[in-house]
């Protein structure tokens, strides 16, 4: 009896939650003056690069909830844009600040992301594509360094770009979060996320190694001086 009392309302929440999505889906659907809403979402990505309080992947996934798909990811794709810009400029002017702090204390990434002070193209592609690795002291770093700005625009957005696409699906799909529409994305980018983070893994290991035998055989040639 408590099994099924149990199950039954379970069935009961979930129909309730069912109509309130449903409910919820239609007032966005029907919602007049999104022109307003365009220009919130654009604050919000330009609020972002100064008071990072929210992350990115929410502003993306509201812009699907409140749009289709095809006027959604344009948006995110301005929006984002608008974002690496401000950083990058904000960079530029004022410096690395606090980053080059915590670079210092790991050799063998600054060595990688800097690359001579010029800046590392891959890495920045890479550094786009996990999810939980901030974006706003990248493009403050690669703007203190001077990184052609058309590349580091063009790089970040491809980049991110596969998160920004499943980022907006999932909102897409939010009135419905047991469909693969809205599961599939986020098994997506965890699955992406584990492999880039191998691969800088991987990249910072070899750093790590080459950098010591520099350092030995540097010692070694002094030492038959």
């Amino acid at each position: 009896m408590l099994a099924v009392s149990g199950s039954e309302r379970l069935k009961y929440w979930w129909q309730t939650y069912q109509d309130y999505l449903y409910s919820a889906q239609l007032k966005v659907e029907h919602l007049e003056n999104k022109g307003y809403l365009v220009f919130t979402l654009m604050f919000l990505f330009a609020f972002k690069a100064f008071i990072p309080i929210y992350p990115l992947s929410i502003v993306c996934a509201v812009s699907g909830v409140v749009f289709p798909i095809y006027f959604a990811i344009p948006i995110n794709i301005l929006g984002m844009a608008m974002h690496f810009t401000l950083k990058y400029v904000w960079g530029k002017r004022i410096g690395p600040g606090g980053v080059s702090i915590i670079l210092k204390k790991n050799e063998a990434i600054r060595l990688i992301m800097e690359k001579d002070g010029r800046g590392n193209l891959w890495l920045l592609v890479l550094f786009r594509l996990i999810p939980c690795f901030p974006i706003n002291p990248v493009s403050q770093l690669y703007g203190s360094m001077g990184f052609d700005f058309s590349k580091f625009l063009a790089l970040s957005l491809l980049g991110y770009s596969p998160l920004l696409f499943m980022y907006t699906v999932v909102g897409r799909n939010a009135y419905n979060p047991l469909s693969a529409g809205f599961l599939l994305p986020l098994i997506a980018i965890s699955l992406l996320a584990a492999v880039v983070i191998y691969i800088i893994n991987v990249l910072i290991y070899h750093k790590n190694s080459r950098r010591k035998k520099n350092v030995k055989h540097k010692k070694h040639k002094r030492a038959t001086h």
